[in-house]
């Protein structure tokens, strides 16, 4: 018996020590093709595979990354606000059921209920010019929980649809949901975390700020790149963001902590174990929401198809598992917490670069755990594209279009970003750029009447308009439902269209 224990042991430790070596090459790779900046940490069965930290916290000041490197998570905070009203229905304080007004009496909508918050079915506005009004009359003023009601309340905002109609991804919903805990506990948002999950969890290094734009000692600079086309990131404090509420906010509840991968470990593990809510409650939150009509919430993220829960979203296929994460990006920064259920493997990516392809590089991760071919995130096509068109050198630009068709592995292409490059080209007014760059994406994507429409507009506004009119047939001889072509060419006065 001793000796097959030991071979078992032996056999394990062979597996991850060779996985722990795999993950090592790919995150070498995908640091030294700039495409993770960061600090990521793989688990099987609740003992780390792999944690290592890449790149610079700081790159003006050549400040290294380290496992004490904290990083605002942005939305993963969901899952700790979903988690955090769970625990107090587990007390008995709450009801998923009730009604928002049950607790904040102001609150203008009395068909909202908790759940509503928590699956992002609510209706309520977004955020983005919601306080445009508020900002302009204050300048000075930092928006933030406190200031949702009364804005509601002033401009006498109708919901965008009927709660449990609709599903829409929506930061106001956590913020809300923040304040009944609050409300419910007596405590402060940021109280509440430390006491009911931080600590219970071992989190030492995790923390909400009391003001978000005040940096923690270890917190990370973020960078990014300023637009479409750059290969060279800069600080996000050297940009401007181009929704007013970005600057004056400081939300929580939808997003705010500031972490490290390790504690993210740590509170994986005390959640999933049920050591900070119930095995009913966990379920509750990772059950795919059904709309008012019967149907089950589903989306697509990076190709896959997505549900979502009550703070959590999950994978609908669950061929290798029942896979539920989260991922959190705001300017400077993307992460996203994946762990499979089935099989009790977690993947943490904490990146500090606005850019970082956190799905690819978790789908690469899971593959090497589970020992299947693994590809490695290519470098963005469009970009390193754009980038030559942008230094006016059109024939490498065309080389290198030339160069993906013959080997469509060695770079990452998609559909959206050549049509984000085309139309970012279009707005900045350089015609020859935008519409290289609409015509190249129709080399690589032929059968896509999405871009023959997107070109087509783009003639159109170039002073092309024979052109134009060409595009538009070729996208309705693709897809002759394309209404959106079908009225261009009316409008342009070619009745032509092919049928």
């Amino acid at each position: 018996m001793k000796n097959k224990l030991l071979f078992l042991w032996t056999t394990v430790f062979f597996i991850n020590n060779f996985s722990g070596q795999e993950l090592k090459e790919l995150f070498s790779t995908l640091y030294e093709k700039k495409i993770f900046n960061g600090s990521a940490v793989a688990s099987k069965s609740g003992e780390a595979v792999f944690s290592n930290q890449y790149g610079f916290s700081n790159m003006e000041q050549k400040e290294k990354m380290d496992e004490m490197s904290q990083f605002p998570i942005a939305s993963i905070t969901k899952t700790f606000t979903s988690t955090a009203v769970l625990q107090l229905q587990q007390k008995g304080k709450l009801k998923m059921e009730d009604p928002v007004q049950k607790y904040l009496p102001d609150f203008p909508y009395s068909n909202v209920s908790i759940r509503h918050l928590l699956n992002n079915t609510s209706g309520l506005a977004q955020e983005y010019h919601l306080f445009d009004t508020v900002i302009e009359e204050n300048p000075e003023k930092l928006i933030s929980n406190q200031d949702i009601i009364p804005t509601f309340l002033r401009f006498k905002t109708p919901l965008s649809f009927l709660p449990g109609s609709k599903w829409e991804y929506n930061n106001i919903n956590f913020c809300i949901a923040a304040m009944i805990i609050e409300k419910v506990s007596g405590m402060s948002y940021t109280r509440y975390l430390d006491e009911n999950i931080f600590k219970p969890a071992k989190m030492k290094n995790s923390l909400v700020p009391v003001n978000r734009k005040i940096k923690s000692q270890n917190q990370v600079e973020r960078y990014t790149y300023p637009n479409l086309y750059s290969t060279r990131l800069v600080n996000v404090n050297t940009l401007k963001d181009p929704f007013l509420i970005q600057e004056k906010s400081n939300f929580y509840g939808n997003g705010g902590i500031v972490s490290t991968a390790s504690d993210l470990k740590k509170y994986e593990n005390a959640l999933f174990t049920h050591q900070i809510i119930g095995k009913k409650e966990l379920q509750e939150a990772l059950t795919p929401t059904t709309l008012n009509d019967g149907k089950k919430v589903t989306f697509m993220i990076d190709g896959k198809e997505v549900s979502y829960g009550l703070g959590w979203a999950m994978y609908t296929d669950e061929t290798d598992g029942k896979i539920v994460f989260h991922d959190g990006s705001i300017n400077g920064l993307t992460s996203i917490l994946l762990h499979n259920i089935t099989k009790n493997q977690t993947v943490i990516l904490l990146s500090n670069t606005g850019n970082a392809p956190v799905f690819a590089i978790s789908k690469a991760v899971l593959n090497i755990m589970n020992h299947k071919p693994s590809a490695i995130p290519m470098q963005n096509l469009s970009r390193i594209y754009g980038s030559l068109l942008d230094n006016e050198n059109k024939e490498k630009a065309d080389q290198l279009i030339q160069e993906y068709l013959k080997n469509p592995h060695s770079y990452e292409a998609s559909e959206s970003d050549f049509n984000r490059l085309g139309y970012q080209f279009l707005r900045l007014q350089h015609c020859d750029h935008a519409l290289k760059t609409f015509h190249s994406a129709t080399l690589l994507f032929p059968m896509s009447w999405n871009v023959y429409d997107s070109y087509g507009e783009a003639l159109l506004q170039c002073g092309k308009k024979e052109d134009g009119v060409t595009m538009y047939q070729k996208s309705i001889e693709l897809n002759p439902e394309n209404t959106n072509a079908k009225e261009m060419l009316l409008k342009i006065g070619n009745l032509s269209i092919k049928k």
